[in-house]
């Protein structure tokens, strides 16, 4: 999919994404494809780590409690990726994986932490995909 046409189809995350980043209390940057929220860790970036998480995508937004860089990077680019592909139906999607499989075991997060080089795909054509 052409990524204009995935920024269309998903920009009702991106949407939430902003509103999302409003409560970060920073501006934020634009680079990498992205608009990132990551400064400093303050509001929803300052809660993150204490629910063990540091960062999250929703559309075209990333929002990090630490700096978006290398694997972290690569991570969340894979979940706009993701966004792309899925469009307004990514959230529920992600959220009923999630009943199943937690997040340890999530699809979605299995893939991205594979395209990041956080974990050896299962089959080596998995690596392709």
């Amino acid at each position: 999919m052409p990524t204009w046409l995935g920024f269309i189809w998903t920009s009702p995350n991106t949407l939430i994404g902003l509103l999302l980043g409003l409560f970060t209390f920073q501006m934020p940057s634009v680079r990498d494809g992205a608009v990132i929220f990551d400064r400093r860790r303050r509001g929803l970036t300052w809660l993150m780590p204490r629910f063990r998480r540091t960062a999250m995508t929703v559309g075209f937004v990333i929002l990090s409690a630490e700096p978006v860089s290398g694997r972290l990077l690569a991570h969340e680019r894979w979940h706009i990726r993701q966004f792309c592909a899925w469009g307004p139906l990514f959230i529920p999607v992600y959220f009923l994986l999630a009943i199943p499989f937690g997040y340890r075991r999530h699809p979605m997060e299995i893939r991205a932490q594979i395209a990041a080089g956080e974990r050896a795909p299962a089959r080596p054509d998995d690596a392709r995909r």
